[in-house]
């Protein structure tokens, strides 16, 4: 009876769970009594064998052996029916509501095992709850992309505040930290770069675009309309990158937004009707054509047909011989910057989608103009709101695909994104794939995977408020799954999938360990320079304002080469006032040729060879396109490489850390709390107390080398 104990005393002080009222007879808190006369306040969630599920208002679940209760509350829980999905009412505390994911993920795991006890087969049980060691390891690297400090896991592991879980979560999602992690998740998916096709044509203000909004906590639903929408030239309005990804290839970016703003994947339909689903080739097209209307590249007859970048061109060419410049050498820099501004994304009067000229279906003729339809997957999906969109007013195409495709009501939008993000926190989605959920009702828990993107609804799009829940769950809280799960087969959630840190984790883990607390101090900020530098209006310009730009476009690089802080290593991670006057000029260290910097404010992609793309940084070519798997390459970087001699390097912080320790037990324990956010074992105290003996202060380098290259350093618990 001690969990009822337990329960006895979180029930105290609450009385919220009549929040949980949706299927009334059974959402219900009731008073439970024990054969002992003690009563506790709980929702009836389940009966799981000999025991009963309930659950407190703090959202804590707890089983109670059905014999342990008096007998008119046993027979309540044998006649009572499971909780079954619920929309929760809109100011639903963050606890309360991650309860109620706890309660489905629960019934789910009573509905597998019951599945397997028929199979002959053993039951699954949830994992222990994460040791706090483990916890804060896992949200730091979860909600900031980075292991915690030295001080901030003393801090937490200190404490002795019952609440500070929920309060570690409620600071990391308001911190820096929680801007720049989730830009690289963004990034990833919305395959953001630096260098868009034309090599002046610079995605930083894509970049900055979607920072901003991070930053600014807007809606999934209105970032993702603004995507849909967005008009005129890349620096002057950031959202036009995503259409530019895909500048001249309309079809490439309508599978692209289907499967990752919708969960669909039909790229197969834009040759040929999908082997596997429903999708007919001409459906496709009809979607496309809702981007029929759209360019991204004006011409001469944008400009009553004379094309003012050719006099331009020919006038720079004869200033350049009369200046005795080369210039054939610099005309390149004159055509990158006149093409560059071209580049404009904005809407035609005429519709230019028609069907392939090899369309062999019967339902159409090959080159048959398309007008735009809107997809539905299943028979009664048209009755939702978010189809009544006019498209025969003359409406902006686009805009009406982006209301059908964010509205509440979509069938897919709300549930890709919640699914997603649930993937993200807990190492697997509900689905196969979280971009192709084609059929709800096969996922490995329905009934959650509904609830999740109700949830996101009720938030009304609000990502941070949606993790903040998940976060809470003790779903999330427990201890990671340690088995391997074979691809494709169903995950039950007795806890997170043990899983190993994303390349931007493991830099910025790096980072967190050389720099301390500058790490979020340090920033990019190049993007509000170029788009000053090459915007000019090519009807209006002359030939000066032509040479102007291309002395601004010049004057770039020796910027960036400006930001660059003196000192290296020896500096990153002091705070004297120097380093903070440099620190806010924007300066950076660096270290054998590397910036020292967070993953998000690094070239998007990072180049070839740097330690980001060994250890799996997507090359953006595709979306969701970063590997996690390990190579050959990535343990020569952990074991010899720059990265790793920072660690080692006797002018490192990590050394400076140890230093602020005189015995050498408490340097060791300085080290493991650094790198693996745990004080060591007994044995380990041993083992290194003895090498430290042998070795001196060597074997403090040689311990660093040890736990950065462990399994247990790379993998997420």
């Amino acid at each position: 009876m001690k969990a009822l104990r337990t329960s006895l005393i979180i029930a105290c002080g609450f009385a919220l769970l009549t929040c949980i009222s949706v299927a009334e007879e059974t959402a219900k808190s009731r008073l439970w009594t024990d054969i002992k006369g003690r009563q506790v306040d709980a929702v009836f969630v389940a009966v799981d064998g000999d025991n009963v599920i309930i659950q407190t208002a703090d959202g804590s679940l707890h089983r109670i052996p059905m014999n342990g209760l008096a007998p008119a509350d046993q027979e309540v829980a044998k006649t009572s029916k499971p909780m079954e999905g619920a929309v929760l009412p809109a100011n639903t505390p963050a606890p309360v509501a991650a309860g109620k994911i706890d309660q489905l993920v629960a019934l789910g795991l009573l509905k597998q095992n019951a599945a397997l006890a028929k199979e002959g087969k053993a039951q699954i049980k949830t994992n222990p709850m994460a040791t706090d060691e483990q916890f804060v390891r896992r949200i730091y690297l979860d909600i900031t992309g980075r292991i915690p400090s030295y001080e901030e896991t003393r801090a937490f592991l200190n404490s002795r505040n019952s609440a500070k879980r929920k309060e570690l979560i409620n600071h990391l999602l308001d911190s820096d930290g929680y801007v720049s992690h989730t830009f690289n998740y963004f990034a990833d998916m919305l395959r953001m770069k630096d260098q868009l096709d034309n090599r002046l044509l610079k995605g930083l203000p894509y970049i900055k675009w979607l920072k901003d909004n991070i930053t600014a906590n807007t809606g999934w639903d209105k970032m993702s309309y603004e995507l849909m929408t967005a008009t005129g030239k890349l620096w002057n309005n950031g959202a036009t990158g995503y259409l530019l990804r895909d500048a001249g290839m309309p079809l490439d970016n309508l599978s692209t937004t289907l499967s990752i703003f919708l969960g669909t994947d039909v790229a197969c339909a834009q040759c040929h009707d999908h082997p596997f689903a429903d999708w007919t080739q001409i459906q496709f097209y009809q979607m496309a054509a809702f981007f029929g209307t759209t360019s991204t590249k004006m011409n001469a007859r944008d400009f009553g047909g004379k094309d003012p970048t050719k006099q331009l061109t020919k006038d720079m060419e004869y200033l350049m011989e009369k200046n005795g410049m080369d210039a054939k050498k610099n005309m390149n820099l004159v055509s990158d910057v006149l093409q560059a501004n071209e580049i404009v994304v904005r809407d035609l009067s005429e519709n230019r989608t028609r069907l392939p000229h090899d369309y062999k279906y019967k339902d159409a003729a090959p080159n048959d103009p398309v007008a735009p339809k809107f997809v539905s997957w299943a028979k009664d999906d048209e009755k939702a709101p978010c189809y009544n969109q006019n498209l025969k007013s003359g409406e902006n195409l686009r805009a009406a695909f982006g209301k059908w495709m964010t509205d509440p009501t979509n069938p897919r939008f709300a549930m890709t994104i919640a699914n997603r993000l649930w993937a993200r926190a807990m190492g697997v989605g509900l689905t196969s794939s979280i971009t192709n959920i084609d059929d709800p009702g096969r996922a490995s828990n329905p009934e959650l995977l509904r609830h999740l993107a109700r949830e996101m609804v009720r938030l009304k799009f609000n990502m941070k408020e949606f993790q903040r829940i998940v976060y809470n769950t003790q779903t999330y809280q427990r201890e990671a799954t340690t088995y391997e799960v074979a691809m494709g087969e169903p995950y039950y959630f007795p806890g997170p999938l043990l899983r190993r840190m994303t390349a931007e984790q493991a830099w910025d883990s790096y980072m967190t360990l050389v720099l301390g607390e500058q790490l979020d101090k340090l920033k990019n900020s190049q993007a509000d320079p170029y788009g000053r530098a090459i915007d000019m209006d090519l009807e209006k310009s002359t030939i000066q304002t032509l040479a102007s730009k291309i002395t601004a476009v010049q004057n770039l690089g020796n910027l960036a080469k400006k930001n660059l802080a003196s000192g290296g290593l020896a500096k990153a991670g002091t705070m004297e006032a120097d380093d903070e006057d440099e620190m806010d000029g924007g300066k950076v260290y660096q270290y054998g040729g590397m910036k020292l910097m967070r993953a998000s404010e690094l070239e998007q992609p990072a180049p070839a060879g740097h330690f980001l793309r060994e250890f799996g940084q997507s090359d953006r070519h595709l979306a969701d396109g970063s590997a996690k798997d390990g190579s050959v390459p990535q343990v020569l970087v952990m074991m010899n490489g720059k990265a790793q001699q920072m660690m080692t390097d006797k002018d490192s912080l990590m050394f400076r850390n140890i230093g602020k320790n005189k015995s050498a037990p408490d340097k060791m324990e300085a080290i493991f709390l650094s790198i693996l956010n745990r004080r060591p074992t007994m044995k380990e105290k041993q083992v290194l107390v003895k090498d430290q003996q042998k070795s001196g202060e060597k074997s403090y380098a040689n311990v660093i080398w040890a736990l950065i290259n462990s399994r247990e350093f790379t993998f997420i618990q």
